[in-house]
């Protein structure tokens, strides 16, 4: 059988093996979730909108746009996946994480966590569970506006 050539991906190049499965991990957790959340409601928009009376078009039409701001979120965080992976090798790593006018500070090692000024950096997904957080308050407002108005 002949073998497959393919391009190796930007993956391949610069990260180790334990990052290469953390990043898979990581593709068949929160990726998978993102997916089956907008699918799931995508699906169930589809439902409301075909199965019910013309009162309810608008219910169906907010877990379509909840389902596509989701999926966007999703691709985008996809797309940003390098950023969990601060190079600590670099001795100004922190530059690209700690504002300008800290960035010529001094950075210490302790037991392989890197401090800069007594605090220790990592990359955490925060933004994007403030973003969801909010844009499902979102609709459910406007889900709970929708059913008061009927």
């Amino acid at each position: 059988m002949p073998e497959i050539m393919r391009r190796p991906s930007r993956l391949d190049e610069r990260l180790t093996k334990a990052q290469k499965l953390d990043i898979r991990a990581h593709q068949r957790t929160y990726q998978g979730a993102y997916i089956r959340t907008c699918i799931g409601s995508l699906s169930f928009s589809l439902l409301v909108m075909k199965l019910f009376s013309k009162e309810f078009m608008f219910i169906g039409l907010v877990f379509q746009v909840y389902s596509l701001l989701i999926c966007v979120i999703g691709y985008h965080r996809a797309s940003n996946m390098d950023l969990y992976f601060i190079d600590f090798s670099r001795g100004d790593w922190y530059k690209d994480y700690v504002p300008a006018h800290t960035a010529d500070t001094e950075t210490e090692t302790i037991n392989g966590h890197v401090f800069v000024d007594n605090k220790y950096y990592f990359k955490t997904s925060g933004n994007y569970v403030i973003w969801l957080s909010i844009i499902t308050g979102c609709c459910y407002i406007v889900l709970f506006v929708l059913l008061a108005i009927m």
